[in-house]
């Protein structure tokens, strides 16, 4: 989880472990490394140059994860899409940290589930018995205000 906000960064790294959800504290530019690295299935991002580049280069993994682009522009048009490459998420306006850590938790089970049922090869296939991921398994930039 990557956020120059260490205070809101703090609080949704706690709301997640506290759902069973690992995820990992980095600085901006350390993100795309870890990401790289951890093979995430969950990316969030704002809406800037800092969050379009990580998103844009963790796309290109052979197994890219989905991703919640998080815009405070009260004009985005909110969607879910596939690019040809991954699931992307886009939500305007701003996010209640507790309803963001619930809907990566969903999407955290919906692409473990994804992976069971696929045979990933590269993603850790590991849900304990609430459907829940083990091993760490998000990478945030900038998550949300």
């Amino acid at each position: 989880m990557a956020d120059a906000d260490t205070i809101r960064r703090d609080r949704l790294m706690a709301w997640l472990g506290a759902q069973n959800i690992s995820a990992i504290a980095a600085s901006d530019r350390d993100a795309e490394g870890i990401g790289r690295e951890l093979t995430p299935r969950l990316v969030v991002c704002r809406h800037d140059s800092v969050g379009i580049s990580l998103c844009h280069s963790l796309r290109e993994l052979p197994e890219p994860p989905m991703f919640v682009v998080v815009s405070d522009d009260p004009a985005t048009e909110e969607r879910v899409y596939y690019d040809g490459r991954a699931v992307v998420a886009v939500v305007g306006g701003v996010v209640e940290i507790g309803a963001l850590a619930r809907f990566v938790d969903f999407a955290l089970g919906a692409s473990a589930r994804l992976d069971v049922g696929h045979g990933s090869a590269n993603r850790p296939a590991t849900v304990d018995h609430a459907g829940h991921l083990s091993e760490p398994a998000i990478v945030a930039s900038r998550a949300a205000q």
